[in-house]
Order: structure tokens, then sequence, then C-alpha cells
């Protein structure tokens, strides 16, 4: 990239107080010394206008019990493995497009409409998402081992097993940006996530299901106890 010979050294700055180095530090030290200074958001940058990690293999509509979603599969090229994204409505015309990016994908979850391994379950997430009148679901795949299934089951709330990299990072932004979605509303919990400036997305907040409501769900059932008296 940068035209010189193939050579490197990798090697930690350190500060004065012995902590490490960061940014600001970084760019403070390439001042003084008069070097030039590289960031991952820059390299991500690089690679996402020159690379593409995915395809889009195949696409339509499925009748759902929250609606008429579109269905779309990407190949990952990396791993040759295939990536479901569920679309609602057109989450283009939103100022800041509802996401739910889920990973990993287990058979099981899409049987338990109440399992609750994840922040918000699959069938939650495409019911907010069908009430806002917009949003994107990315269901990325993993290898699921007969030992993952079965604890699954035997333990619904256990949270699976996940290694997140900064490449999974990266082909879930080349979906979204592959769907024309540039800033979002994440619905997970709030959490410190790779630069997204990088991959030419910014996240604008992260989203919750609401604490279930039980003084409506006692009006709810008095209200059925007074009908069946009636």
């Amino acid at each position: 990239m940068a035209d010189r010979t193939p050579a490197s050294v990798i090697c930690e700055i350190m500060n004065e107080d012995g902590s490490m180095a960061r940014l600001p530090d970084l760019q403070n030290f390439a001042r003084e010394h008069g070097l030039k200074i590289g960031t991952i958001a820059d390299l991500i940058a690089y690679r996402h206008q020159t690379e593409t990690l995915i395809e889009r293999k195949s696409r339509r509509l499925i009748n759902t019990v929250f609606g008429e979603f579109e269905l779309i599969g990407y190949r990952d090229i990396t791993t040759d493995k295939t990536h479901l994204v569920m679309v609602y409505g057109d989450p283009t015309k939103s100022a800041s497009t509802l996401v739910r990016v889920h990973e990993p994908l287990s058979v099981i979850e899409l049987l338990d409409a109440n399992q609750h391994s994840h922040s918000w379950s699959i069938h939650a997430a495409m019911q907010k998402i069908a009430s806002e009148g917009a949003g994107v679901i990315v269901l990325l795949r993993r290898d699921e081992s007969e030992q993952d299934i079965l604890r699954q089951i035997s333990n619904p709330d256990s949270l699976p097993v996940a290694s997140i990299e900064l490449k999974d990072y990266g082909i879930g932004a080349q979906i979204l940006l592959d769907l024309g979605i540039s800033r979002m509303r994440l619905m997970t919990r709030p959490r410190k996530i790779h630069n997204m400036t990088g991959f030419g997305l910014e996240v604008e907040g992260y989203v919750l299901p609401e604490p279930s409501d039980k003084s409506s769900q006692v009006m709810d059932c008095n209200l059925a106890e007074l009908m069946q008296a009636l």
C-alpha cells in the first residue's frame, strides 16, 4: 500500500508513566519524531473500498406472523457460509434505520419464541421492526454442533458461545452497506464496538426491549375475568 520495502517492525509504545500509549499519545509522539501515522479505521476504510467479502445470492418475499419480510441470502466469501437478512418496509427512507445483528443463530431460537439467550429474540426483533414500519435483521450463521443444540434445549437462556472478531463486524457492515444503510439504531445492549467509521456506518443509539408492564397485565387479566363473569 505504501509502495515501500515489504518489511516492518511491530512494537508497543509506552507513555512515560508506563501506561500503553493511545491514539492521542501516539499522535503527539509522531509529531515529535516526524513519523507518519495511520489508524485501524484507515485500514478498514481502505479494505472496504478495495475488497468485497460478501456476495448477494438470492432473495424473495416471505410471509410471517409479523407481516411480509424480504429474505435475502448473502454468501460470505471468506468462509463460504450463507448469512440471512430479513428486511421490512423500506429502511433506506429512514433517517436512522432500526437494525438487529443476531449472532450466532441457533435453530432452537426459530422454534422457541420465549428464548432469552440474546438481548432480543428473533421474534421480538421482528415484532419491533414491524411496529416501526421498517428495519433490518442480519442473521449471521455459525456452525452449530449437536452439543450446542442440546445445550439450548436443556438450558434455553444460556448465552451462546460466540467469538466475534473484527472480520465479523466487517461482514455485517458490508451487508448493511449493500442494503443502502449508513445511519442506524442498533437493537442491542450499549457496548464498546469496533470503530464503525471505517465501515462507513454511524451508530446513533441503542434500543432494548421495553420491560413488561405488570400493571397492564393485571388489568388485562381482570378484564378477562370480568368478561367471563358477564
